[in-house]
């Protein structure tokens, strides 16, 4: 799953990570959307960018790791501040990354964390 409220972005992430990984990715543009899917069929992997209107990217991680805490998480995000990273790490995210996003080291994390569940 790829959260961004920028649909350009949700999306090629999306198709990015999809074709370098051969994993399956969902694009959503909406949180509140994107959290009512996880809802209904679990994801492994969230990948979620911060500022968004509705429900930002650190509650939309909160719920996600209460519904579902082995879920892997990883933040996106535009803005660097210490406060960011340790937020994310306290959320209990995966990794985080900055944009723009270096493709190769998340496309390594994201293969990771899914041999976790291929082992």
């Amino acid at each position: 799953m790829v959260v961004d409220d920028e649909p350009a972005i949700a999306e090629g992430l999306a198709t990015t990570l999809s074709f370098l990984t051969g994993y399956e990715f969902h694009a959503f543009h909406d949180s509140t959307k994107a959290l009512a899917a996880f809802e209904k069929e679990p994801y492994h992997l969230v990948l979620t960018d911060l500022t968004m209107p509705k429900l930002n990217g650190f509650d939309l991680l909160e719920k996600i790791k209460s519904l579902r805490p082995i879920t892997d998480t990883i933040v996106i995000t535009a803005h660097k501040s210490k406060d960011i990273a340790k937020n994310s790490r306290t959320i209990g995210a995966t990794d985080i990354f900055y944009k723009p996003v270096d493709i190769e080291a998340l496309e390594k994390v994201v293969i990771d964390c899914y041999q976790k569940y291929t082992q």
